[in-house]
C-alpha cells in the first residue's frame, strides 16, 4: 500500500469511482448495465416528428419524440398517442401514458382506464393498469387493489396491477400488495414483491422471508431483493440458505447482495459470504459476496 497521500484530485477521482463501482454492482444484482442516453424532454417535438416515430414503430423513436414533446399543445397528437397505451411493447405504453399524464384529458383517460378494471379482459385491463400507475393517481388504488385479487384476470394482469400499486408509492398500497405474496400465480407474486421494493414505509417483511424458497426462481431472485432494499435483518437466515444452496446464480447473487445490504451479522453471515467469494461458480456471485462482505455488521 502507498504511504504518500495522493493529491486531492485523484481522492475525489476515487470517490466518483466507488461510487461507480456500488452502482455497478447494484446493477449488476437487478441485471442491467449502465449506458443509454435520454431525448431533451420539452425540446424540439412537431406533430410531424411524433407522427413519423409511431409510425417507425420503434420503442426508442417513439420515446424520444413524445419526451421531446412534452409541453407540445397538440390536439391532434393526443389522437396519435391515446391508442398506443394499448401498444403490444410495455415501454411504448409507459410512456403514451406518461405523455396522456401531461394533458388536459388525463382524468377522461383515467375513468376509461378504471372502467376496464370492470370487464373480463385481462389484455386491456392490464394495460388499463399501466396508465393508471403512470399517472399516480391515490384515488386509484381501490379499483387496482380489488383487480389485483380478482382471478378473472391472468397472472400478468394482475402482476401489472401490482406493479401500478407500486408506482402509485402511498401507504394504501401495502396491504393489498402484502397479500397478493400469497396468491398462487408466480407472475402476481413476483409483480407484488417488486412492487413493494418501490414503496416507501413498508416496515414488516415477515410475508417475504419464506418466498426466497418459492419453488419460481424469479419470485425468489425479486424476494431477495426486497429483503434487502427494505434492510429486513430477519431474512438472514434465508438469504443465507439461498446463497449456499440456490441452483439459480440469478438468485445467490441478489442474496449475496441482500446479506451486504441487511448488514447481517459478520460471524453468522462471514463464512458463506467467504466460500461464495472464493468458489462460487458465477463471477457475478463471487463478487457481490466479495462487496457484501464489506458491509457485515461486526
Amino acid at each position: 500500500m502507498r504511504t504518500v497521500n495522493p493529491p486531492t484530485g485523484a481522492i475525489h477521482m476515487r470517490k466518483i469511482g466507488n461510487k461507480l463501482a456500488t452502482a455497478a454492482a447494484l446493477l449488476a444484482v437487478i441485471g442491467i448495465g449502465l449506458g443509454g442516453g435520454t431525448a431533451q424532454a420539452g425540446r424540439g417535438g412537431s406533430p410531424q416528428a411524433i407522427q413519423l416515430a409511431i409510425a417507425s414503430g420503434s420503442p426508442d423513436a417513439i420515446k424520444a419524440e413524445l419526451e421531446r414533446a412534452e409541453f407540445l399543445v397538440c390536439g391532434a397528437c393526443v389522437d396519435m398517442v391515446k391508442p398506443l397505451v394499448d401498444h403490444a411493447d410495455p415501454g411504448i405504453r409507459q410512456v403514451a401514458a406518461w405523455w396522456l399524464s401531461r394533458r388536459g384529458i388525463s382524468r377522461e383517460v383515467r375513468v376509461e382506464m378504471l372502467n376496464r378494471l370492470s370487464q373480463p379482459d385481462s389484455t386491456a385491463a392490464r394495460n388499463a393498469a399501466d396508465v393508471l400507475g403512470e399517472f399516480h393517481y391515490v384515488s386509484s388504488i381501490p379499483a387496482l387493489a380489488a383487480a389485483l385479487s380478482n382471478p378473472i384476470f391472468s397472472g400478468e394482469a394482475r402482476a401489472a396491477m401490482a406493479r401500478a400499486l407500486g408506482n402509485i408509492n402511498r401507504p394504501a398500497v401495502i396491504a393489498p400488495l402484502t397479500a397478493a405474496l400469497a396468491d398462487g400465480d408466480a407472475q402476481v407474486k413476483a409483480g407484488a414483491l417488486l412492487a413493494l421494493q418501490k414503496v416507501s414505509g413498508v416496515r414488516d417483511a415477515s410475508a417475504v422471508v419464506p418466498l426466497v424458497s418459492d419453488a419460481d426462481a424469479d419470485v425468489r431472485a425479486q424476494a431477495a431483493i426486497t429483503l434487502g432494499t427494505l434492510h429486513a435483518s430477519q431474512g438472514t437466515a434465508a438469504l443465507l440458505a439461498a446463497l449456499r444452496e440456490d441452483s439459480s446464480a440469478s438468485v445467490r447473487r441478489r442474496a449475496a447482495w441482500a446479506l451486504g445490504e441487511v448488514h447481517a451479522d459478520a460471524s453468522a453471515a462471514g463464512p458463506a459470504l467467504q466460500t461464495a467469494a472464493a468458489s462460487d461458480p458465477s463471477p457475478l456471485v463471487r463478487s457481490l459476496a466479495a462487496i457484501a462482505i464489506t458491509k457485515l455488521a461486526r
